[in-house]
C-alpha cells in the first residue's frame, strides 16, 4: 500500500495564479493527490492555509512553513512543488527516488568534479564544496536546487535543524548561500548514498527548465540531450525542456515552467 501522501507549497501574490495552473496540469494528467498551499487568498483546487510574513530572500521560509504547517498534518510524506510547476504526465511511483532516506532533493551538480570555479547563486562553487566537506560530507559532494523534494514526516524537525544549523554556519562564514544548499547538505549527511539521489537516477520523474539556447542546440541530438536539465538563465522567461519523441519514456512528470534563475549555475 503507497503512504499517504500530498503536495504542498507556498504561493502569495503573482504565484497563487502560477500555483493554479500547476494544480490544472496535475488533474489533466490524472493526479488527484491533495495540493496544501500557504497563501493569501483563496486558489482553486488547492487546500488553502494562511500565510504570514517572512522574508523570502534566502528561500528559508520553505523550512519554516515545513516546521510550522507540515507537521500539523497527517501524511506520512510530503512533496514540495514550487508554484511554478507544470505536471506532464501522472508520476509513477513518485516516492521511489527515497529509497531508504527520510529525503529526497534531487541532486544536480557533482561539484568535487569541478575543476575550476564557478559561480551559483552568487556563491563560488568551489568555496561551497569545501565548507560541506568541512560541515562532515564525503566526496563526492553535490548541490541541489529546491524546486521539488520529498520528505518523511518524522524526518521534519531533524532535517529542519541541520539546514538551519548549516545556513547559520554560512551566514557566520561569509557564505551566502540559501536554502538549497541547506537542504542539499542536510540530505546527503543523512542518506546513505548521494549519489543515489541525482538527477540521473530519475530523469523520468522531475526535470528543470532549460533555457532557449539549451533547447535549441540540444533538439538535433536528443540522445546526448540529459533527461533533466537546470535552468541557468535571468529572468522569469524559462522556457519548458521539449522533449523529443523518441525520448518519451525519459520526459519528466512534471518541470518548473518559470523561475527565477541566476546566471552561471554549473552543468
Amino acid at each position: 500500500m503507497t503512504p499517504k501522501y500530498c503536495y504542498w507549497s507556498v504561493a502569495t501574490g503573482e504565484y497563487g495564479a502560477l500555483m493554479e495552473v500547476c494544480v490544472r496540469t496535475a488533474r489533466a494528467a490524472g493526479v488527484f493527490k491533495e495540493f496544501h498551499v500557504l497563501t493569501d487568498r483563496p486558489l482553486a483546487g488547492c487546500e488553502c492555509y494562511d500565510a504570514f510574513q517572512c522574508d523570502k530572500s534566502d528561500g528559508l521560509f520553505k523550512l519554516h512553513y515545513l516546521k510550522a504547517g507540515m507537521t500539523q498534518l497527517n501524511f506520512a510524506y510530503f512533496i514540495w512543488l514550487d508554484a511554478d510547476t507544470v505536471f506532464q504526465r501522472n508520476p509513477v511511483n513518485v516516492l521511489a527516488p527515497l529509497g531508504k532516506s527520510p529525503i529526497h532533493v534531487p541532486l544536480e551538480v557533482n561539484l568535487s568534479a569541478l575543476t575550476e570555479d564557478r559561480h551559483w547563486k552568487s556563491v563560488s562553487c568551489l568555496q561551497l564544496r569545501e565548507f560541506l566537506q568541512q560541515e562532515g560530507l564525503v566526496p563526492p559532494v553535490y548541490s541541489s536546487r529546491s524546486a521539488f523534494w520529498i520528505i518523511q514526516h518524522e524526518a521534519i524537525e531533524q532535517v529542519y535543524d541541520l539546514a538551519l544549523r548549516f545556513w547559520h554556519r554560512t551566514k557566520d562564514a561569509g557564505l551566502p548561500a540559501g536554502v538549497d544548499a541547506a537542504l542539499s547538505f542536510a540530505m546527503q549527511l543523512l542518506c546513505a548514498d548521494p549519489a543515489a539521489h541525482a538527477t540521473s537516477r530519475y530523469p523520468e520523474l522531475w526535470g528543470s527548465a532549460a533555457s532557449p539556447e539549451e533547447t535549441q542546440a540540444g533538439a538535433a541530438e536528443p540522445e546526448q540531450r540529459p533527461a533533466a536539465t537546470s535552468a541557468h538563465h535571468n529572468g522569469l522567461g524559462c522556457a519548458i525542456l521539449h522533449w523529443s519523441r523518441r525520448r518519451r519514456t525519459s520526459r519528466p512528470a512534471f518541470v518548473p515552467e518559470r523561475q527565477p534563475c541566476d546566471e552561471g549555475v554549473p552543468t
